[in-house]
């Protein structure tokens, strides 16, 4: 199962296209979405085998994979649908970002000083809709 989030005030496509720019300005291009990878530019210096940057554009988080098909689809299938039968749509408050270095990934890294390059701590509370909903 997996959660996408509506970015309602736009903080996430904002950093991302920051984040591009910064990129493009060092001398890279990075490859945006599901976009053809091969077109993208690795920032200079950058070893040989190193892939251009890619920024995704979505938001989601995954509750929820099976490692392969289940033995009996349909009976999973029901057992899913009850659980999300009582899905309700909430807000939630980001209270930070993170630049991290995906060698794995990102969902399995650990929280650790060695991938995290940079964070932005947020310094006062969002006004009113200052949060990603979660659809």
């Amino acid at each position: 199962g997996i959660f996408n989030y509506e970015d309602s005030q736009g903080a996430v496509a904002k950093m991302r296209s920051c984040i591009s720019k910064a990129i493009q300005a060092a001398g890279g291009l990075p490859v945006e979405g599901a976009g053809d990878r091969t077109k993208g530019r690795p920032l200079p210096g950058s070893a040989a085998s190193e892939p251009a940057p890619h920024i995704p554009d979505i938001v989601h988080s995954t509750v929820l994979r099976w490692k392969a098909v289940p033995k009996d689809a349909a009976e999973a299938l029901q057992a899913f649908e009850v659980a999300a039968s009582s899905w309700e749509p909430l807000d939630i408050t980001v209270p930070c970002a993170r630049a991290v270095f995906e060698d794995i990934p990102y969902m399995h890294i650990p929280d650790d000083e060695a991938r995290i390059w940079w964070v932005s701590e947020l310094t006062t509370q969002p006004a009113s809709g200052g949060s990603l909903s979660q659809l």
